[in-house]
């Protein structure tokens, strides 16, 4: 075989496995498990800044890790202002980890917020920055300041993950899906879609 004949079908190959990468990720980016069916009355802010806009990239049950679980993960730049999408108190936060990554060694690294709602539901916001929380206690009201994006804890890049639950576990239905408003009206939001805060 020459050389050329050999690159040739070298390329061919290259260039078939890489295509079926790409399709292999985006079927299993498109896929979702089971997640609670229930859905929360309350109509949230968007839990950035007003104006600007981020796009989910994985949604209720997500099979990279929101398996069953009712939870949105907004990409954004480490450093984004996060804002509370509802108003309550803070019920627990860490904010000293400054480790991340796609393994499993950085699952109890992540940096968080948890807001008690008035209802007795907990807003939860996850893998924020080190020393990036701007509120640790007393009460917050919903459009208020909590601190700021990162990639702490179990992450393929810097995104805020955000779920409500009902109860601090990881039962399918202790989480429950969340309205949003945005500037397409009240919406539950999707994998894959941009959305922006009005």
């Amino acid at each position: 075989m020459t050389n050329k004949k050999f690159w040739k079908r070298t390329s061919v190959t290259l260039l078939i496995l890489i295509s079926i990468l790409v399709l292999g990720v985006y079927i299993f980016s498109k896929l979702t498990s089971l997640y609670t069916k229930n859905i929360d009355s309350y109509i949230y802010n968007l839990p950035f800044e007003k104006g600007t806009k981020h796009l989910i990239v994985q949604g209720y049950g997500g099979l990279f890790s929101h398996k069953n679980t009712a939870a949105l993960d907004f990409e954004m730049p480490i450093g984004t202002a996060l804002f509370a999408a509802r108003g309550g108190s803070i019920y627990s936060f860490k904010d000293d980890y400054n480790e991340g990554g796609p393994f499993a060694k950085y699952k109890n690294k992540a940096n968080y917020i948890i807001v008690k709602h008035d209802d007795g539901s907990f807003g939860c916001y996850w893998h924020l920055k080190k020393d990036g929380i701007v509120t640790k206690n007393g009460t917050v009201e919903k459009g208020q300041l909590i601190g700021y994006s990162g990639a702490t804890g179990f992450t393929l890049q810097p995104h805020l993950h955000f779920s409500v639950k009902r109860k601090l576990n990881y039962d399918k239905d202790a989480f429950v899906q969340t309205n949003f408003i945005t500037t397409n009206g009240i919406e539950l939001l999707q994998n894959g879609e941009d959305y922006e805060r009005p």
